[in-house]
């Protein structure tokens, strides 16, 4: 059965300057002692990632597979860490991604170092086997070619489920497609499985109802050594 670490927690909302892109990383270790990554997080997270990785033995070189689910700068800024890696991203992500149609939180330039990375995966398709244990999920919406990892029981979604508030019938922007980002939902939501959005902690999914493990948080330091932590609200229960 594989084992799915949380590196670092998503983490909603955004502020007067913006989104503040606080997503998931997730390591995932299958039976077989592969390590996969599912996402690196944005720019100012490069060395916690590292960090959270050596906490666990773990070098960037010894990675066997890090997935992209989608190519915003939250998301996919750091690939180029591990050196060693396959790199998966689905083939409608990298065209839209240096099409002029992509959105202003793409990393166009990503697409592009992407495209002469010897170690590129550029997967197509709507379900895609990697391993016995692990599965891509297609699920287009908030960009045309998120994907989401499927492991026995368990959903790590990206953004094409960025938190519980998504499960509301209140899509929260930004999206490509907002009528298909729905249904990728839907299709989540449906699975039975376990849910690990970009930005929020894990859920589950009972008779309508969303079972949140835990309450995103995050710790503000300042340079007079103070501490604030936030906390993200209570969502309103969803529907069937």
């Amino acid at each position: 059965m594989a084992k799915i670490e949380i590196l670092l927690g998503g983490f909603p909302g955004r502020s007067e300057r913006g989104y503040l892109g606080w997503s998931g990383c997730y390591l995932v270790t299958t039976s077989k002692g592969e390590r996969v990554l599912f996402d690196t997080a944005g720019y100012n997270e490069r060395a916690v990632v590292v960090a959270k990785l050596a906490e666990r033995g773990i070098s960037p070189g010894t990675l066997d597979l890090v997935i992209l689910s989608h190519l915003h700068f939250d998301h996919a800024a750091n690939w180029d860490v591990f050196t060693k890696a396959e790199i998966v991203v689905h083939e409608r992500e990298l065209a839209y991604a240096a099409s002029p149609e992509a959105d202003g939180a793409i990393l166009r330039f990503h697409s592009q170092a992407l495209r002469g990375e010897r170690r590129l995966r550029a997967v197509s398709g709507d379900e895609i086997t990697l391993a016995p244990e692990l599965t891509l999920l297609h699920v287009p919406g908030h960009t045309p070619g998120a994907i989401a990892l499927a492991t026995e029981g368990a959903i790590l979604c990206g953004d094409s489920l960025k938190s519980r508030w998504d499960l509301q019938g209140k899509l929260s922007p930004p999206w490509w497609n907002e009528a298909e980002a729905v249904r990728s939902i839907e299709r989540l939501r449906s699975s039975g499985a376990v849910l690990y959005p970009g930005h929020d902690v894990p859920l589950e999914i009972a008779g309508g109802e969303v079972k949140p493990r835990g309450t995103p948080r995050v710790r503000i330091f300042f340079p007079d050594k103070s501490e604030h932590e936030v906390a993200a609200p209570q969502a309103e229960k969803a529907c069937a």
